[in-house]
Parts: C-alpha cells; structure tokens; sequence
C-alpha cells in the first residue's frame, strides 16, 4: 500500500524533494512539525542562504524561523541584489548584538553580495567567522570612508578569519599604509581587487601565512614599490596564486618577474594580463621565470599586448618563434590592436578561482606551437568573454569559439560587429549557459539572427535565464520582432550609457 502522508514517506525520498528547494522553503514547510521531520531535515538548517527573500518572507524568516534555527547556522547569505537593502535590513534587526556571535554561536562563513555604504554597521560584528566574502555593488562606488572601514575590519583588526573575499569594482581598494601594521597569521586564502603593486606588497606582510591568492591589480604604480620586495616579507607557505590586471600599465614583467622569484613555494601560477609591455611576448623571458621556481608544477597565463595601431594586421610570427625556441605550449593570434597569447591547452581544472576565459573571434586563425594540446577540448572554462573592439568579422569566426567552449555558464559578448544578417542553421550547443551579457558595436546595429540563436533558441541555450543588454537594443528588437518574447528568462537587465542606441 502506498503511503497517503508526506511524512509517511522514507528519508531518502524526503531528502531528495529537498534537493529541488531552498533552505527557507525546507525549514518554513517542514520545520517543527514532528520530530522526526526535524532530524530528517536538520542539515538544512546549516544553511541559511536568504539572498532571495521578498521583504514579507525576510520578516518571516528572521521572527519565526531563526529563533529555531539560530544555533545551527553555520553559513548566513545577506543580498542587496535579489532583496535590495536586505544587509542593511539585518543590521537593525540585530542592532542590540554587539558580534553577530552572540545570536548566531556556531556561524563560520558569511557572505555579502552588493555590499554598499549603508551597510558599514555589520562590519565591527564580524568575530569569530572564520570565511567573510564580499561583493560590492557596482552601480554604488563606495566613499573613502567604507573602504577605511573595510581595510580595517577585515585586515586591521583582531578578528582572525581564515579566508577572505574583498571583490570592488573598477579602482579596487587603496590599503592604509600608514596603519599600525596588524598581522593575521590565520588568514590563508584571499581573493581581492587592490588599487596599487604597493598594496598587494602590504597584504603580504599582513599575511604571512596565505596559501592561496587571487588579486587584481587595478592600476599603474612607481617601480619604487619594487624595493620593498624581499624574502623576509613574502608569503613563506604560498601555493596557488593569480594576478589580473585590466589597465595595460599596472604590471610590467619585470615588476612580475621581481615578486615571482622571491615566492619559490608556488606551485600553480596563472596570469591575466592587459599589458603594452613586449617582455610578456617573450618566451625566453617566460623560460627564465619558470627556471626561478623550483616547486611549480602548473603555469597557465592569457595575454592581451596592446602593440597594434587599428589600421594594419598584426604579425604573430616572432611570437610564435619566441616561444617555439623557449618549447612553451601556447596559441597566438591577434586582431589589428592587440596580440593574444595563452598556454594550451585551456584546463582551469587546477584553478578553482581562475575560470573566465578572455578571447577574440581572430582565434579562427590562431598558430600555435603545439597542435595536439590546442585542439584538446577545454576543460573547467566557466565564463567566456569575447571582444572584436568594433572590427567587422564573420558570424562563423563567433560560432567558432563558442563551438570551442560547449560547457561555459557564462558567455560575455562585447562589441559585436558581424557582417551576415542570415538565418543561421549552426548546430551550436550551450547545454550550460545560464548568463549571457551582449553589447553591439556602436558601427552597427544588432544582429539579430545571431542575437536571437543564442537567446530564443532552448536547443542552443536550454539553460538560459539571465540577459543583459543595452536598453536601446530591446526597443530595436521590440519593434522588428512583434512575437519576440523573454519567456524563458528569469533576469532581464538593461543598461543606458552615453552609447545606448548609437549607431
């Protein structure tokens, strides 16, 4: 006889209909029904990820399901996006604690997704956590004063935490040299956007103890910095690190070079890197580097060198010379302004934090010095960035990379300038995108066979469900297509800037 209850129901049947809910809807529907139903469900419990609570069911959540729930949380979600002021909504809540240790005794990671100005009040509360990310908002630039704050709660303080992700948008953060220097010696794992070379030298005397780094660099500094770098103040147990920089004169190689060798601990490096320096096109330059580090066992670098004039071709084939003779894996192509070299084959199973392709649709024509491992399908590729900078290109040169890159989650396409306006008949499979962000070239209007392959067609992009584009594109779209329709998308986020529209 089959059972006619909900709870008659075995374990592992409840838990699987748990898979296909959220923490809240678990806890709300289930909890405090039976007994057995709360140890059924209690590991739930553990993770209190409200980012996508209406304002309704935050109230509902905070008075009625967290006095329950309290002393199990051990990973807290807070979003401003989903839920905006929902951070800020917390702080009151709670404004009578004076460390969020106090309601929350078991808490040990805490994530803030669009952090802004208004929501400072947390930050002195944040004892006892062991992993703190933050996201900052990026519609919101952030005042001097939160970025103090930030500095000194999450690097200056006494509060111990093992890992920590600081991501600010464009201009990172500029760290206070003149502080009193605090030392974290639990602090192992660090993810954060840093204005100078300078400061990233000061984290590392902040943290001596790092063993996995992700920094980007967001802009040009004195070499004077370089000065600082000695053995006695780098990271002694440093493994995995990344460096990414989008301002061409933020790192020069030789800067690199200079903080490389006096880490010999690392053992997987990569690199992205906007440059106008030649020396990163160097493969003896990049055969020295490698020579210095005894215990590396990966190295993965893209490279974009901003050398070309915007009239005439680039010629890659010193480049690819240079690397042949230095017996380097790596693929070479260029579009009329910049040069791309990046190490093959693209595996970023090794870099958990580094998955984000950038590339051109000139990779159609790419030479490379090793042809086995660049036709190796890529492996662990999480998002796809693609960029003509407004040069006209065949909308096969586009479905060529994406056939390149099947399993991508995101795809950002930028500048886009094709030339064909046909029906398109490609058998092209994005079996996991979930986000796609399109920006046309301003030289031209949108193309909407191609728009319209990757965002109508549940063949290509089953998974869809997030669109950004510009504002003027839909208004275009709109009155072209009189049965378009965004039915299978979740977000839809539109955008003006001084360009929107502009042709």
């Amino acid at each position: 006889m089959l059972p006619s209850k909900f709870e008659k129901l075995p374990d592992e049947i409840i838990l699987e209909i748990c898979l296909y809910l959220r923490p809240f809807e678990i806890i709300n529907g289930f909890g405090q029904l039976n007994t057995r139903l709360n140890r059924t469900i209690s590991q739930f419990r553990r993770n209190a990820d409200i980012h996508h609570l209406t304002f309704d069911q935050y109230q509902r959540w905070y008075s009625h399901l967290l006095p329950d729930t309290a002393e199990y949380i051990i990973n807290l979600v807070l979003s401003n996006w989903n839920s905006p002021g929902q951070i800020c909504r917390f702080n009151k809540s709670t404004e009578n604690y004076t460390s969020l240790y106090n309601l929350l005794p078991n808490l040990k990671q805490l994530r803030l997704i669009d952090f802004s100005n208004e929501d400072i009040d947390i930050l002195p509360k944040l004892a006892m956590i062991d992993k703190i990310l933050i996201d900052i908002d990026g519609l919101k630039p952030l005042l001097q004063t939160t970025k103090h704050l930030l500095d000194y709660y999450l690097f200056c303080s006494s509060f111990s935490f093992k890992e920590i992700r600081l991501w600010i948008g464009e201009g990172g953060i500029r760290l206070q040299h003149s502080a009193k220097l605090r030392v974290n010696p639990c602090l192992e794992q660090l993810t954060i956007v840093v204005a100078h070379v300078d400061d990233l030298i000061l984290l590392f005397k902040r943290a001596p103890n790092l063993i996995k780094l992700y920094v980007e660099i967001s802009a040009f500094s004195s070499s004077k910095s370089y000065e600082y770098v000695t053995y006695a103040i780098m990271p002694k147990k440093l493994i995995d690190f990344h460096i990414q920089t989008n301002a061409q004169k933020a790192l020069t190689f030789e800067g690199l070079f200079i903080i490389m060798i006096h880490i010999p601990t690392i053992k997987r490096l990569s690199f992205d890197i906007e440059t106008y320096d030649i020396d990163y096109g160097d493969g003896l330059c990049w055969l020295l580097l490698i020579s210095r580090l005894p215990n590396l066992k990966s190295l993965c670098f893209r490279i974009r060198i901003w050398i070309g004039t915007g009239i005439k071709s680039i010629d890659i084939n010193p480049f690819i010379e240079s690397f042949e003779r230095a017996n380097l894996p790596i693929v070479c192509y260029a579009d009329k302004r910049v040069i791309y070299i990046d190490t093959i084959p693209y595996d970023m199973h090794e870099f958990k934090t580094n998955t984000c392709v950038t590339t051109s649709p000139t990779v159609k024509y790419a030479k490379t010095t090793d042809e086995e491992l660049y036709r190796r399908r890529p492996h662990g590729v999480q998002s796809l960035l693609l960029c003509t900078r407004h040069e006209q290109t065949s909308i096969d040169d586009w479905l060529y990379v994406l056939n390149r890159f099947p399993y991508i989650r995101a795809l950002e396409l930028t500048a886009v300038n094709i030339i064909e306006q046909t029906n398109l008949n490609e058998q092209l499979r994005l079996p996991r995108l979930i986000a796609l962000r399109y920006v046309r070239s301003t030289r031209c209007e949108i193309n909407i066979p191609f728009f319209l392959l990757l965002v109508a067609n549940s063949n290509v992009s089953p998974a869809l469900r997030a669109l950004t584009v510009m504002y003027g594109d839909i208004i275009h779209l709109c009155k072209r297509l009189s049965n378009f329709t965004f039915h299978r998308l979740q977000e839809l986020w539109l955008f003006g800037s001084d360009t929107d529209g502009r042709i």
